[in-house]
């Protein structure tokens, strides 16, 4: 009411004043509002068309990179072996490539005016383009014109895996710099100007300080101006009494977040305001003291009213604070006016909803955490900003023997044994990283021993997308992996048995065909190895049908392979180990293991098999386990392939099986060899998976 008054009497005193004034100034003001107005709305238009056109051409830019990561993977991720000239080619007319280092540094280009370039003298795209860099997929930028060429160039760009550079791409046909000359700004800018007779002058600057004209810089005074807009991102207004100007710093946001390049404008506009200073000078003094006069007799009025309208205010205030504190069985008092009787009824009428609302939150949250605590999976929660859990179901319980009373509001250094915590520390931050995390674990039970965990771990997300939550989903599945070991172990004797059948009944069938006794009994003794083979596989099988045989143990890696080598039929091939007094903790299967490896080799070796030998190395803090041969190797094509599924080709089978068993016990397994040089794999035991036998 006080500012009201303020008003009203200041209008009135100064109606004179404003009278003699009011053609001019609102005529400046008028045109001076509208011609700000019509060049901020002819740069958003402009924006807002070149913006459509950047989203049409998102998809091309998109396809370009593919055909530029294929060439960067083809020079073997380093961009002083590619060909940009050549892939220039193939991305078709209007295309630069540029490639950026980690310093913002354009390293590489197929346009030599910008070899060279630093992005550092830029900070807020340095910035960003720091941000790509780190990051992954796919950022594409705006249309912008090159200074001082003209051109109108769109970008987009795209890191490498390893994070040490930036690809970036280029787009500019003849065709497409003729269109965005239809959007050029610079005329609209000039064309309004043109209408206001107070402006003096006007200069359009971008967010880097440089005119866009003709990429020039500003005196001093206008540049330290400029920073202080680009910084605050506001219009600012300077005048000079002395001179009788006012500057208008018109900033113009025109910062898309999708983007990195900031296409935001500064139109610094120069108003003479002397026309309008002389006249309103001689009637300041004269309207003053009336005008102070009516003021203070307003003020003392306005307090004595607004004093009266606001106690009963005040009293609902103080209600409607008592219920904010969660006292829902609180109400408004009455008053006497009769609006704000209609409010009190109205906040009471809202209280009686929200009461009822909360109630039926309450039994729903009830009703669903009963139902997650009854369900047969393990099902737990836990607050990523202190680490504590806040939900344990009854499977839990179960499964980690823990009640939900012990973990509630506790952290896993709290609960677990300090290596234990650690890497469920490490499987939470792997969580993070890929969204979920899901694993087999191993877990030992006080009342059931050894125990196989089936475990997913997801972040769960709130509006914001922040991580809020962990959610550790764990199903006991020793009970499947065993029933999973057991068809491993058959389906490898089977196949490991047809082939030995294979080989003996093309001997019988070669024996057939000889016409002395001395020939067909050198065929038939030839099937006495291949006979024993099979027994011996028989007799190794039996060995392991007890319940015992889903367990890992300690077992002599030299042992193990010596077993492999006695399933072998007669063989005339030199097999040597140097792998010293090491004992693995792996699966019984290992010698199994060993033997499907052998099969490989003598298989795909055929005649040119001479040497087999497996070797062990220490590095780092695992145990590497080498296995290599002098057969023809494995193409590079094929060396992940042939641990898939189902997978045959030649006299190549599936290790699908191999991984799978030696994956059990955390032992990595991956063929490294070089084609036409013997085959070569290397199986990676972890650490605290191995020791030396004193």
């Amino acid at each position: 009411m006080i500012i009201l008054l303020i008003f009203l009497v200041s209008l009135m005193t100064l109606y004179d004043y404003f009278n003699l004034k009011s053609s001019i100034d609102n005529e400046f003001a008028n045109l001076q509002n509208q011609t700000e107005e019509s060049i901020t709305a002819a740069l958003r238009l402009d924006d807002s068309a070149t913006t459509v056109l950047d989203d049409q051409l998102n998809q091309q830019m998109l396809n370009g990179f593919g055909v530029l990561f294929a060439a960067y993977n083809r020079s073997g991720e380093n961009p002083a072996d590619m060909n940009l000239t050549k892939i220039q080619m193939t991305l078709g007319e209007g295309y630069d490539i540029y490639i950026i280092n980690e310093s913002g540094v354009i390293v590489y280009t197929t346009y030599p005016l910008e070899q060279g370039e630093n992005f550092q003298s830029i900070p807020y795209f340095y910035a960003y383009l720091t941000n790509v860099r780190l990051s992954q997929g796919f950022f594409p930028d705006r249309v912008v014109r090159e200074i001082p060429d003209g051109r109108f160039m769109k970008y987009a760009y795209e890191p490498t895996p390893d994070h040490q550079y930036i690809m970036e791409l280029g787009y500019s046909p003849p065709a497409f710099n003729t269109t965005y000359l239809i959007l050029n700004d610079r005329d609209d800018i000039a064309r309004f100007v043109s209408f206001n007779p107070y402006i003096t002058q006007y200069r359009v600057f971008d967010t880097t300080g440089h005119s866009t004209d003709d990429d020039s810089l500003p005196d001093n005074v206008t540049e330290a101006n400029l920073k202080q807009v680009i910084a605050s991102r506001q219009t600012m207004e300077i005048d000079d009494p002395a001179n009788h100007t006012e500057t208008r710093y018109l900033f113009v946001d025109l910062k898309n977040p999708r983007y990195g390049s900031d296409m935001s404008r500064i139109v610094v506009l120069t108003y003479d305001t002397g026309r309008v200073q002389a006249d309103l000078d001689r009637l300041v003094y004269v309207h003053l003291l009336f005008g102070g006069g009516a003021l203070l007799i307003g003020c003392i009025l306005a307090y004595g009213l607004s004093r009266r309208m606001t106690r009963p205010i005040e009293n609902i205030a103080h209600d409607a604070d008592i219920i904010a504190s969660g006292n829902f069985e609180h109400r408004i008092g009455t008053t006497d006016a009769l609006e704000f009787r209609i409010l009190e009824k109205s906040i009471n009428m809202m209280v009686d909803s929200l009461k009822s609302a909360t109630k039926r939150l309450d039994d729903e949250e009830i009703f669903h955490r009963d139902l997650i605590d009854q369900m047969p999976v393990g099902i737990f929660l836990k607050k990523t900003d202190d680490g504590t859990y806040v939900f344990w179901n009854q499977a839990s319980e179960k499964i980690f023997e823990r009640p939900a009373n012990d973990v509630i509001g506790k952290r896993d250094e709290e609960i677990f044994p300090p290596a234990m915590a650690a890497q469920i520390k490490k499987e939470d931050n792997d969580a993070l990283a890929s969204r979920v995390e899901i694993k087999y674990k191993k877990i030992t039970s006080r009342t059931l021993g050894d125990r196989v965990i089936h475990m997913i771990i997801v972040p769960i997300f709130d509006s914001k997308r922040c991580v809020r939550y962990m959610l550790g989903i764990a199903d006991d599945v020793t009970d499947e992996a065993t029933t999973l070991k057991r068809d491993l172990i058959f389906s490898i004797t089977r196949s490991d048995i047809l082939d030995q059948l294979a080989i003996i009944m093309t001997y019988l069938e070669r024996a057939q065909l000889k016409t002395t006794h001395e020939e067909m009994q050198m065929l038939f003794d030839k099937t006495i190895g291949s006979v024993e083979s099979i027994k011996n596989q028989i007799a190794y099988e039996r060995a392991l049908q007890n319940p015992g045989v889903i367990t890992p143990r300690w077992q002599s890696v030299n042992q193990a392979f010596a077993e492999a080598i006695q399933m072998l039929p007669e063989h005339t091939v030199d097999i040597s180990t140097g792998v010293g007094k090491i004992e693995i903790f792996a699966d019984p299967l290992l010698p199994r293991i060993f033997f499907s490896l052998l099969s490989l080799s003598f298989r795909h070796g055929g005649s040119a098999l001479s040497r087999i030998r497996m070797t062990a190395i220490q590095s780092n803090e695992s145990l590497i386990l080498t296995y290599e041969d002098d057969s023809t190797g494995i193409p590079t094509g094929e060396k992940e392939r042939i641990f898939e599924f189902g997978y045959s080709h030649e006299n190549i089978v599936s290790l699908f099986l191999i991984r799978e068993l030696l994956g059990f016990t955390g032992i990595a397994i991956a063929e490294t060899g070089e084609p036409g040089h013997g085959v070569r794999f290397e199986m990676v035991v972890p650490k605290g998976r191995f020791r030396e036998i004193k």
